[in-house]
């Protein structure tokens, strides 16, 4: 949960800044630009994706995390790091850069580490399917950006000189390509067949072939930092790669039993087709495309992520706390009642206020309207918003069902 909570204050921070600024979303990135970058990457995404891993790692392999403690520990030094990165970019502290990079970068190898310990002690293992590749291969590329980006950051401080042109290109290609991409696709093969109450028989065709190619070319396009391969050839592998996942993903839903019924499924095709088109912009982009192509990067980066996690949180949340809710009822000798802790009217209400804030943003960066652009972004603050409270009535029940059970006193 507090892994949510941080996700989504980053995620209002994010559009705040947009709707303040317009002119961030600008091409060459200016300070602002790189900051609201940073922003969506290291205060929504990433944490959100961490947070995601938590509760989906112990699902995958049937036990527990080991030391479950330390993920508050992670979260700490991550955070604190984070926020002081941030604010000293928009400050120009070149020692505050050197030192919230650094701590960042701790607490993203601390999540690794403690990742990594699960996966060796597990006696069932992950298998070979897409959700086992996307999800090492995604801790793996995480791996090389926390070392990456405190590098970076060591740099910009004046403590370490560095070759900035190459770590640029390959930070941003294992922290976006690998680490995000990687873990998305992981996630969604296990989540949008369960929640779509897609028939255990019906099999995703690309699967290994769609985590194999999004991973081989997030390798090449860290390569093609380096100068040993075309960056061209690496992005249409990643390209590939997520066309093959989203003819799956729209396979699955169609063979699903509660696609229709669930917002979850809606969101997740909207969400992989935004990073599609952002994929596409992005490969444009490699060879040699000259178009505005701020417009699919903030389609990919911004629009796809926010869909996705929000499309699956409407539902995770809801039927953890459902679980735990049940579990009590259960200890009390209770009928458990736990339908009315999903909100799916309400869960589509959220996509009908998101869907238009978020065209409004891509019609004003395509039409060169700062107002237009202000006011998408606004309204997808007060939509995140709104789906936050929508969790309340959830997260309240789930509260009362952690509390203990009330002892009788005795005479």
């Amino acid at each position: 949960m507090p892994f949510f909570v941080t996700g989504l204050v980053g995620l209002v921070l994010l559009h705040a800044g947009i709707a303040l600024d317009p002119a961030a979303l600008r091409v060459p990135p200016g300070t602002s630009g790189i900051l609201l970058l940073h922003l969506t990457v290291l205060g929504w995404i990433t944490p959100t994706m961490m947070g995601a891993d938590y509760q989906l790692l112990p699902v995958v392999l049937h036990q527990p995390l080991p030391r479950p403690g330390l993920a508050r520990a992670v979260l700490a030094v991550y955070v604190v790091g984070t926020a002081l990165f941030l604010f000293a970019w928009g400050t120009g502290t070149g020692l505050g850069l050197a030192l919230g990079g650094a701590l960042a970068g701790l607490g993203l190898l601390g999540f690794v580490a403690h990742m990594t310990a699960a996966l060796v002690r597990t006696r069932s293992g992950l298998g070979r399917g897409p959700v086992a590749i996307g999800l090492v291969g995604g801790l793996g590329f995480l791996s090389l950006t926390a070392v990456l980006g405190p590098w970076m950051a060591l740099g910009l401080g004046g403590l370490v000189p560095q070759p900035f042109s190459s770590l640029r290109a390959m930070h941003a290609a294992a922290g976006l390509a690998g680490w995000l991409l990687l873990t998305v696709l992981g996630a969604s093969y296990q989540l949008l067949p369960f929640f779509a109450a897609t028939p255990t028989t019906v099999r995703p065709r690309w699967g290994v072939w769609a985590a194999v190619l999004v991973a081989l070319g997030a390798l090449g396009l860290v390569a093609a930092g380096l100068g040993l391969l075309p960056a061209w050839a690496a992005g249409l592998t990643t390209w590939t790669g997520l066309s093959l996942w989203l003819w799956d993903l729209v396979a699955l839903a169609a063979r699903g039993r509660q696609a229709r019924r669930e917002p979850v499924t809606l969101y997740t095709l909207l969400a992989a087709v935004a990073l599609w088109l952002g994929a596409s912009g992005g490969l444009a982009a490699l060879a040699g495309w000259r178009g505005p192509w701020v417009l699919p990067a903030y389609v990919g980066l911004i629009v796809g992520p926010a869909l996705l996690v929000l499309g699956q949180l409407q539902k995770i949340l809801p039927f953890i706390a459902a679980l735990d809710v049940s579990l009590a009822a259960r200890r009390h000798g209770a009928v458990p009642k736990t339908e009315a802790l999903f909100p799916r009217q309400r869960a589509f209400a959220i996509l009908a206020v998101l869907g238009p804030a978020y065209l409004a943003t891509v019609l004003g960066l395509a039409a060169h309207w700062p107002v237009l652009i202000r006011a998408g972004a606004a309204l997808a603050a007060l939509a995140v918003l709104g789906h936050a409270l929508q969790q309340l009535r959830a997260l309240r029940a789930w509260r009362r069902a952690a509390e203990p059970e009330p002892q009788p006193v005795s005479r």
